[in-house]
């Protein structure tokens, strides 16, 4: 039986609760500043020889995946043409992100630069200490499979993010650590990640939750496509080991209902999720909370804009009405405790919003944070064929037509009306495209599609941004479209037109480049970047 890679009540976050003792009394906490020797005295002699203070290791290594949700909404969701920011702009919060008036100073993005290396600084410390330690076998190769993979999913966030990274492998190595080559980065991925392909197919009871054989071809085939199209050489061999990956992916299915997918009372039991941030309610960190619970919500039922919200209403009106995904994706009306129905004026994001326990707050809000999921895997096969065949084949309509069927509610093994076929390269192209924005809204994708598709700056420039217009009455009182009380305009829509070029990466934190300057050089066309280092312009060509 299949076992999503999800943290239940049962399984490892509640260890992770009582892991703090552990890790600051091994050392396994890292420093912020990648520039200094992680903080680590775990060596062969001293590391903890029983097989639980192991596992305990390898627990605390997932809490990175948990505090990047904090952080995520702002970094992979509002540099994107689908979401806008309902809080006001300051200098250095999260919002200017979504203004493109963010700079290497933003503590937004210096927090996801800490947050991840500091689960590779754990990763590396348990991957070099339980190799040479007495744990046992078969689980001294399970948990370093494991770190591997907490490894490689947080270096793929970092190269997506920032390019060339440092790539650190050893607790050691840290001091000084320079911008690795782009494709050296992405090789360590895959190396860490065909390791993980050893990792069982199922976890249950304490261990249910970690991740697993499916979860590491899943993100092998998603790291395969990227590189593809981000990296300087071989295209066509990364596609066919997209395929050959996405392949390798078995025992999920699509959720019949797509809803399904957020739902809490299948947080065991779902068949499509494959691996997820787990957030349970006075779990550590950060009291379980999931903050794209929160942003998305933060209102309540109200007008008033939430910390996250839809960019422009076009993006609402791609969805017909027939496809489940368009009420699955965004809370046009919402039923209220009292049993009343709520209409909101714009939208809300519908994914991370609890009808069972409606909450506006971000201490009480424990959805899980969508990481992979089938319908991904399935999407990412059918775009690899199309590219490594310069044209759709048999089975890559058979892929996306199985997305596009559970949207509609169709079975899945018929044909059905809704069906793609005669389309050529381009074409199909487009088709993936629209269906990855219609499947992934507010699962922190966008961002990171429209930057491998080289189209970022042109799909953020495309859109209105209208609908965040607030107007208010002398009193403050706020007024909509069919009042007749004289309005006063306090705050218009937060324009994206600032998006440039070089926005296509983030800047290297300036705390982070001010102790090492020479190793972390600065990514084209922000403050301190050297055009020896960076080229005169690495986006040529790019939209």
């Amino acid at each position: 039986m299949k076992i999503s890679s999800k943290y239940s009540k049962s399984g490892i976050i509640k260890q992770i609760k009582s892991l703090s003792f552990v890790l600051m009394t091994f050392g396994l906490f890292a420093c912020n500043d990648l520039d200094l020797v992680p903080v680590s005295q775990l060596t062969g002699s001293n590391f903890p020889l029983t097989d639980n203070d192991a596992i305990a290791a390898i627990n605390g290594i997932y809490t990175a995946n948990s505090n990047f949700s904090s952080s995520s909404s702002y970094v992979t969701e509002l540099p994107a043409d689908a979401t806008q920011c309902g809080e006001e702009v300051t200098s250095g919060s999260g919002a200017s992100i979504g203004v493109f008036q963010h700079d290497e100073s933003n503590p937004t993005v210096e927090t996801v630069w800490t947050v991840l290396y500091n689960g590779i600084t754990n990763a590396n410390a348990a991957i070099d200490n339980i190799a040479v330690s007495s744990v046992s076998e078969p689980l001294k190769t399970r948990l370093i499979n494991e770190a591997k993979f907490l490894r490689a999913l947080y270096y793929f966030y970092l190269v997506q993010l920032w390019g060339e990274v440092p790539l650190v492998l050893h607790p050691e190595q840290g001091v000084g650590a320079t911008r690795a080559p782009l494709n050296d980065v992405y090789q360590q991925i895959v190396t860490d990640l065909t390791d993980a392909t050893e990792l069982p197919a199922s976890f249950s009871g304490a261990d249910y939750g970690r991740a697993t054989k499916g979860a590491a071809y899943a993100l092998l085939a998603k790291v395969n496509l990227v590189w593809a199209q981000v990296g300087d050489s071989e295209p066509k061999a990364k596609y066919a080991a997209a395929v050959a990956a996405a392949d390798n992916v078995t025992g999920y299915v699509l959720e019949e209902e797509f809803l399904d997918n957020w739902n809490t009372s299948k947080r065991n039991s779902g068949k499509e999720k494959i691996f997820t941030a787990n957030h349970v309610n006075g779990q550590y960190p950060e009291g379980g909370r999931n903050h794209l619970a929160h942003c998305s919500f933060a209102s309540g039922f109200s007008q008033v804009t939430p910390h996250l919200i839809i960019s422009d209403i076009s993006f609402y009106n791609r969805f017909d009405d027939q496809d489940q995904r368009k009420k699955g994706s965004y809370a046009k009306q919402l039923v209220q405790p009292d049993g009343q129905v709520f209409t909101f004026l714009t939208p809300r994001f519908r994914k991370y919003i609890d009808t069972i326990n409606i909450s506006t707050t971000n201490l009480t809000l424990d959805i899980d944070r969508t990481i992979l999921r089938y319908a991904d895997v399935l999407l990412i096969k059918a775009e690899a064929l199309n590219e490594l065949n310069d044209g759709p084949t048999s089975e890559a309509y058979a892929a996306i037509n199985q997305v596009r069927r559970r949207a509609y509610r169709q079975s899945l093994n018929q044909l059905s009306a809704y069906d793609l076929s005669g389309l050529n390269h381009h074409t199909f192209q487009d088709a993936v495209r629209e269906e990855r924005f219609k499947e992934f809204v507010y699962e922190q994708q966008r961002y990171f599609d429209l930057v491998r598709w080289r189209i970022l700056v042109k799909s953020v420039k495309d859109i209105k941004t209208d609908v965040l217009a607030e107007v208010f009455d002398s009193d403050g009182n706020q007024l909509f479209e069919d009042d007749d009380s004289p309005k006063v305009q306090v705050r218009t829509t937060m324009s994206k037109s600032n998006v440039a070029l070089k926005h296509y990466r983030f800047a290297i934190p300036k705390s982070q480049r001010d102790i090492n300057p020479e190793g972390l050089w600065q990514n084209w066309g922000w403050d301190g970047a050297d055009p020896a280092k960076t080229g005169t312009n690495p986006y040529a060509g790019f939209e």
